[in-house]
């Protein structure tokens, strides 16, 4: 129980003088930071968007930029809404096992990662709102089907088409919005939309346990129909065009195949794997087409004109080091959804209620701040926030690996590990986005925005084929040693995201610098 003391009368006053002295605290760390123009705190650099007066940003922007974040709120609630659904869904088909219901979440994050290029590059020729409608489309369409799926077979391919509709939708919406800030507001307006996902992701568990408890799992995925109807709707009278770039080249379809076949073929080799066993044949082949896919997919990027994915810009140190990081982290930051609610159930033997409300924490300390952060960003520089916040993540991990147990200690053994991780991803994730879109030009926007998104993705797909590769239909203290062994590989990718994020970025040349 808590317990509660009546104020006494010097309270009142010590809170007004510590109001008083917030301001002047904030304004020295400023002052300190900014000396003679310069960061000056060790680990942060200066950006481009370093200002202590940030620019006015229009009423229209802010509207767009509500409207698009909604979209990467939609993905986010699908992205999480289906891991508090898991036993649920397996339940509703007959023989259906749980590795055949992953490949519906594992098929989400291969959908997304396979088509977010293609679909940045679609966006260059039919508009960027165009492609960000349709995306909406889609993406109620595929709802639809997910929840009138009749086998798993069907299900796990409306969520593929779901992914696509994502997809479509991650780098038109950012894309539509960033020219409409101030240069010195790029980091707030990125760190908004970015923390719009989580949130989503945060309310997701809550509510997909809710929704579970009175509709069944097949409402969780007819929920998104109404609300991407309603955003199509917003969108058509809120968002603008924006001029279509001229002479373009044809369409990287090879890129396209390749990317998509070496993602499909790793995932797959890594969660079958398990099944044929690691050294049969089959398995093999499979590894060895994906890693020559993947290699005529860097080959063929290198030497077309307009590449699915423009790897040259990995030749900017920044956006090398954002992308470095953002793919080691993201091996843990998407399937550690899948592993905290399925410990939770499995383990402890939580209902799906506690499993929702449980979980929201991570996500909601990730999207806070994610908002927190992306505006302290504006004024420090994002280099040293993101270096702290890799060293929460791998903090939270090791706690979660070396804490938890059989014995049920919610609040002092799981609650700490979520909220780290959350503070940590939001300190760095988010940032390293906008990080990335200080080493380009404008006209380099939607490509590097792909290809951030892109690598979360593959990234996230081959962690949860891992994860899935890892679980067991165990329950109770005998599941405990397998969620300790996916939690040690997590550590691992954690800790070599947290000591890439020290290779030295330095300050962004002017954009007009460049050259392609």
């Amino acid at each position: 129980m808590f317990e509660f003391r009546s104020p006494s009368d010097q309270e009142p006053r010590r809170l007004c003088l510590v109001r008083r002295q917030i301001p002047v605290v904030l304004s020295t760390v400023r002052r300190v930071a900014l000396a003679d123009g310069r960061p000056t705190v060790p680990g942060f650099t200066e950006s481009a968007s370093t200002r202590v007066s940030p620019e006015a940003v229009s009423p229209r922007a802010w509207r767009a930029l509500f409207l698009t974040s909604l979209a990467t709120v939609l993905v986010g609630f699908n992205s999480t809404a289906t891991n508090i659904a898991l036993d649920d869904i397996q339940a509703g088909f007959s023989g259906a096992s749980a590795a055949d219901v992953g490949w519906g979440v594992a098929g989400f994050f291969i959908g997304t990662a396979a088509f977010m290029p293609l679909a940045g590059r679609l966006a260059d020729r039919i508009g960027r709102k165009r492609m960000f409608q349709l995306g909406l489309l889609l993406f109620a369409l595929s709802a639809v089907f997910s929840a009138v799926a009749p086998t798993v077979l069907m299900l796990n391919l409306s969520r593929v088409l779901q992914a696509i509709a994502g997809a479509a939708l991650l780098p038109s919406s950012l894309a539509l919005v960033l020219p409409l800030f101030p240069e010195s507001r790029r980091s707030t307006a990125v760190g908004l939309w970015s923390a719009a996902g989580p949130l989503g992701a945060g309310v997701a568990p809550a509510a997909a346990a809710l929704i579970l408890a009175a509709a069944g799992w097949r409402a969780v995925y007819l929920v998104s129909a109404p609300v991407a109807l309603l955003m199509f709707w917003g969108g058509w009278k809120m968002l603008r065009e924006l001029p279509i770039p001229p002479n373009q080249q044809r369409l990287d379809l090879v890129g396209a195949a390749g990317g998509t076949v070496a993602v499909a073929a790793v995932v797959t080799a890594i969660m079958q794997g398990r099944v044929w066993g690691y050294s049969s044949p089959i398995t093999i082949t499979v590894a060895v087409i994906g890693v020559a896919a993947l290699g005529l997919f860097v080959a063929n990027s290198s030497r077309h004109p307009e590449p699915l994915l423009n790897l040259h810009l990995l030749r900017r140190r920044g956006v090398f080091v954002a992308n470095t990081v953002n793919f080691l982290g993201s091996i843990t930051s998407q399937p550690l959804w899948i592993v905290w609610p399925l410990f939770m159930k499995n383990v402890w033997n939580f209902s799906t209620l506690q499993v929702g409300l449980g979980v929201t924490l991570g996500p909601v300390t990730a999207g806070c701040s994610t908002l927190v952060f992306s505006r302290l960003a504006d004024r420090i520089g994002a280099i040293g926030l993101c270096r702290l916040g890799t060293m929460f993540q791998m903090a939270a991990v090791s706690w979660h690996l070396t804490q938890l147990g059989s014995e049920v200690n919610f609040w002092s053994d799981f609650a700490p590990g979520i909220l780290m991780y959350g503070l940590g991803w939001g300190m760095s994730i988010p940032l390293l986005n906008g990080v990335a879109l200080e080493w380009v030009e404008e006209k380099f926007f939607a490509e590097t925005n792909g290809l951030y998104g892109t690598l979360r993705y593959a990234s996230g797909a081959i962690g949860t084929a891992m994860v899935f590769a890892l679980l067991t239909t165990t329950r109770g203290i005998e599941a405990l040693p397998y969620y300790e062994r996916i939690l040690a590989v997590f550590l691992v990718a954690t800790t070599l995201s947290a000591m890439a994020m020290w290779i030295p970025v330095g300050k962004a040349p002017p954009r007009n610098s460049w050259a392609r």
